[in-house]
């Protein structure tokens, strides 16, 4: 499939989310080109969208299957290189398909957190990823490359849309693939942590508010932000 439609998705919707929030980044504009794996943490919706927009290469996304309808918002995600996933069993298809494509040299963004997550329930947080994306970099013997995006919740409030919230997206060193000895358990923890060091660095590097710091809904609609 041509990146045509892929980017001029990518493009239309960077230009309208121009209009509600600043994009800064880090090190998404200097990465090499594929087969590799960007494994980043999920705050929102608006993720996909806006981390595709900070890289000029590229990204094949995993999305839950759910998205795929209707059929012809299906055929949209699948011309811009969207591969479905099923969310509560092994998808075999999902995997062979993200395999397929970094065979073909492109990059792969998964979000091993299984979800929209925040808080305690986040990596960002401490807790554990899913081990899809230690089996995804296994068999395909390419590497990984931590990464975070900051303050896409923001974006839920449309009072925030007026004074456009930063959004930060930052990548971090590539992490080889789990090694033929080693647990997948702790490549993954492994994995978790360093998508924590690059949160923190990001933090520092963008001084970065409380208030744009990663917070559940309830904490949000509570402080009306």
């Amino acid at each position: 499939m041509s990146d045509v439609a892929y980017w001029t998705v990518v493009h239309g919707l960077k230009g309208i989310f121009s209009c509600f929030c600043r994009v800064e980044t880090h090190r998404t504009r200097e990465v090499p080109a594929g087969p590799w794996i960007l494994a980043c943490n999920h705050l929102s919706h608006f993720d996909p969208p806006l981390i595709a927009g900070a890289f000029r290469k590229p990204l094949d996304f995993l999305a839950m299957r759910e998205l795929f309808r209707p059929a012809w918002f299906g055929s949209l995600l699948r011309a811009a290189n969207v591969i479905p996933v099923g969310r509560r069993q092994a998808d075999t298809a999902a995997l062979k398909a993200a395999i397929r494509s970094l065979e073909k040299g492109r990059i792969v963004c998964v979000f091993p957190e299984g979800g929209l997550r925040a808080g305690s329930t986040s990596v960002l947080g401490g807790a554990e990823l899913t081990e899809g994306v230690a089996l995804l970099a296994s068999r395909a013997q390419v590497p990984v490359r931590p990464a975070v995006i900051v303050g896409s919740d923001q974006l839920y409030a449309r009072q925030n849309w007026i004074r456009r919230p930063r959004v930060v997206v930052a990548v971090g060193e590539p992490m080889p693939p789990p090694g033929k000895q080693e647990k997948r358990p702790g490549w993954v923890e492994r994995l978790g942590e360093e998508m924590r060091k690059v949160y923190e660095e990001a933090r520092h590097r963008h001084k970065l508010h409380p208030h744009e710091l990663p917070h559940t809904p309830q904490e949000r609609w509570k402080a009306g932000r």
